[in-house]
């Protein structure tokens, strides 16, 4: 018996394309503050969506990762999924509250909370989930430039946690205090500081998936 190398979130295809309409309309919010600099990232991201949703055209299964979609070395990750506990070699962590509650195909629900852009390297979809995640923030990794998938990681923790940039915004957003925030900030990967650009929103609708082992 081979064990799945991590527990995760999977989407239908219906799903993954409200995912990415969510992800075009903070793109979109983005441009609207930010023209001048974020033109050239936004006509990629968004050659990238364009592309996806044709390959999507008549297919019912997710083979992204047969089919790598590029532009300008930015690509889609293997799959859409949000990683709720990762077993690796090892095998998982049994006291996790992820893995206690982990049933294959089980239904779920999350809340997109829009999108954190950091030019050539790696945009993320932040998320609400309404399960357990080993991650301190859920989220999907939706394009990858030049870092690992695992660095989304760190991206999202030196944005929001304590003392980080927007620690306070996200909360806001998380607690229902505040409904959008739309901000450029540096973001430390590596040691070294990069721009970023969030959208940060807590209205947008909630979306299904289901659990699922990952074998690869």
């Amino acid at each position: 018996f081979r064990s799945p190398i991590y527990y995760g979130i999977h989407l239908e295809i219906d799903t993954e394309k409200k995912l990415l309409e969510g992800l075009q309309n903070s793109l979109n919010t983005i441009l609207s503050e930010h023209k001048e600099d974020f033109n050239s990232v936004y006509e990629t991201l968004t050659q990238l969506i364009k592309r996806y949703n044709e390959a999507k055209e008549g297919k019912e299964e997710n083979n992204l990762g047969n089919n790598i979609i590029e532009v300008n070395n930015m690509k889609y990750p293997k799959s859409f999924h949000i990683t709720t506990a990762f077993g690796g070699r090892k095998g998982f962590d049994q006291n996790l509250k992820s893995v206690q509650e982990f049933s294959q195909g089980k239904d779920v629900e999350f809340q997109p909370l829009g999108v954190v852009v950091v030019p050539g390297k790696m945009v993320v979809i932040p998320v609400k989930p309404e399960f357990s995640v080993e991650n301190e923030f859920a989220h999907f990794t939706t394009f990858i430039g030049d870092l690992k998938p695992v660095q989304s990681n760190e991206i999202l923790s030196n944005l929001f946690c304590k003392n980080m940039p927007l620690n306070e915004e996200y909360n806001n957003i998380i607690d229902g205090k505040e409904n959008e925030v739309i901000k450029k900030t540096k973001v430390k990967i590596n040691g070294e500081e990069y721009d970023s650009y969030v959208h940060l929103c807590g209205k947008n609708e909630k979306l299904n998936g289901y659990m699922k082992g990952f074998y690869s």
